[in-house]
């Protein structure tokens, strides 16, 4: 499992975020998904390092936690190569409210065998036992940049459709 965060300000009141992120449409802004039906699985291109463009249908939920403060929404993307546990911390300020969204990714285990390999196709060297160890912790860390990528870029859209300033 992989877990990354990103966080941003808004400057919308606490509860228009609470009710945006209740809404099936902001999902749309996550990266890779494409807006489509308004009910059933979304289109879910993961555009990963090492295996490249790879493309699953997701299932998308969304609920709600703390339910009568509007602190913290919840929402998973269910697919064959990655299933997403996302989770939005809101934090009132003075001016704005903080978001913090957490994002804990479950890469199936036949995505992980087809970056490992592909990373060991690429190598001079006919590596294998020790290494397997190594290039495992190295798909890690190059998927784990990327999904830090994607909160990041996610957490922008988010703010730059709440209250208009650019990301």
């Amino acid at each position: 499992m992989v877990t990354v965060t990103a966080e941003t300000w808004v400057s919308s009141s606490l509860k228009a975020i609470w009710t945006a992120l209740g809404r099936r449409s902001t999902y749309f802004y996550f990266p890779g998904i494409t807006a489509g039906a308004r009910t059933g699985p979304l289109a879910h291109v993961l555009d990963l390092p090492i295996v490249e463009r790879q493309e699953q249908a997701s299932t998308l939920t969304v609920s709600r936690s703390d339910k009568d403060r509007h602190r913290e929404r919840r929402f998973g993307l269910r697919g064959p190569l990655v299933r997403i546990a996302g989770r939005w911390e809101l934090t009132p300020g003075e001016d704005a409210v903080r978001v913090r969204l957490t994002l804990d990714y479950d890469i199936a285990p036949a995505l992980k065998t087809l970056a490992v390999n592909t990373l060991r196709s690429r190598s001079p060297l006919p590596i294998r036992t020790d290494a397997d160890a190594i290039m495992s912790r190295a798909v890690d860390e190059f998927f784990e940049t990327r999904f830090t990528e994607h909160a990041a870029v996610y957490c922008a859209a988010l703010r730059e459709r709440l209250d208009g300033r650019p990301a």
